[in-house]
């Protein structure tokens, strides 16, 4: 008799555990529509107009270039009164041409090719690989009641003044605040890769400081996010640890603990690699801890990888390092 519960116990455990590994498989590619935030109304651009569904940014007084350069995919959007999951993921800051890959966003290399500043929007898609694919088959957040928005280009770069990025910040906050009642909302879900996870622990901030969302779930993902520590983005110092995985790569430190004073029902996961995004700029991503650490609000694991390869890459032996572990802190938190 306890032979045989024994080994129904372990069918039920090989079992379920097939499922959770099915989860983290790769999905098909997925079709959306993205969206200039500006747009161009002639050839030479004398005449721009910003779209309806994006004016938070022209009443947050962003500037004209950045909302026409800045891409975002609506890809779920149920009636606001219907909302309780609001999840939002960007992508690291785009270099110069059409556009790079990500594996947190699911976007495909050169989608920027034939989707010039005249297009309002234009068919794209998601890699089924990506950590935005993975998170729109999950089962905590489903399709009826979540809002779900990519941030192709963010447009929050590096380079720019500290004003210009409170206004995008805000432009971005207000949106979103826009798509649902705090009083409706179960969870909040903001990822990010470098640039994009700078973004979306600023987002992660505000917030948590509204007390109208401070107690919300909110869950926040960071793949070796880069702030801008000569500005004191997010309390980020010059001060710095190595990765003890590779003592080449750095990241700057800065207390979260300060940053983030209310910590019910807040889950922080960040990816540190430390690799210098650009040789000879001194520009890295930031940590709040010298090692791998989990305080329950707040999970840090380094790596050895350089930061293109977390930003984009998506071929397995990568993909269990980066997209997989944050798939499974949310099993965890769920």
């Amino acid at each position: 008799m306890n032979i045989q519960i024994i080994k129904f116990l372990t069918c039920l455990m090989v079992f379920f555990g097939a499922i959770k590994v099915q989860a983290l498989e790769p999905k098909s590619n997925l079709s959306v529509n993205l969206e200039r935030v500006r747009f161009c109304q002639n050839f030479w651009c004398t005449r721009q107009d910003t779209q309806t569904e994006y004016l938070a940014w022209e009443q947050e007084g962003v500037s004209n270039t950045y909302q026409l350069y800045t891409q975002i995919a609506r890809v779920r959007q149920p009636a606001r009164e219907d909302v309780r999951n609001l999840v939002f993921i960007a992508a690291g800051q785009q270099p110069p041409g059409y556009g790079s890959e990500s594996a947190v966003t699911g976007q495909e290399d050169n989608y920027k090719r034939n989707c010039g500043i005249s297009e309002k929007s234009c068919p794209r898609n998601i890699d089924g690989r990506s950590l935005a694919r993975q998170i729109l088959d999950s089962e905590h957040f489903p399709a009826d009641d979540t809002f779900f928005a990519v941030a192709f280009d963010a447009q929050f770069n590096y380079l720019v003044s500290s004003g210009e990025k409170f206004r995008i910040e805000s432009a971005y906050l207000n949106w979103l605040k826009s798509k649902a009642y705090a009083s409706n909302l179960e969870s909040i879900y903001l990822a990010g890769s470098s640039r994009g996870g700078c973004l979306a622990m600023r987002l992660a901030k505000a917030l948590r400081n509204d007390p109208e969302f401070r107690n919300i779930r909110t869950i926040v993902h960071s793949f070796d996010g880069v702030c801008k520590w000569d500005q004191n983005e997010m309390g980020v110092t010059s001060s710095f640890f190595r990765n003890p995985e590779n003592s080449k790569y750095l990241s700057y430190y800065t207390d979260l603990n300060a940053q983030f004073p209310y910590k019910d029902n807040l889950y922080i996961r960040q990816l540190a690699g430390g690799d210098e995004v650009i040789e000879f700029t001194g520009v890295h991503s930031f940590v709040y801890a010298a090692e791998d650490v989990n305080l329950g609000w707040y999970a840090q694991s380094w790596v050895n990888l350089d930061h293109i390869t977390i930003d984009r890459d998506m071929y397995p032996a990568v993909r269990d390092q980066t997209v997989v572990p944050f798939l499974q802190h949310l099993e965890e938190i769920f």
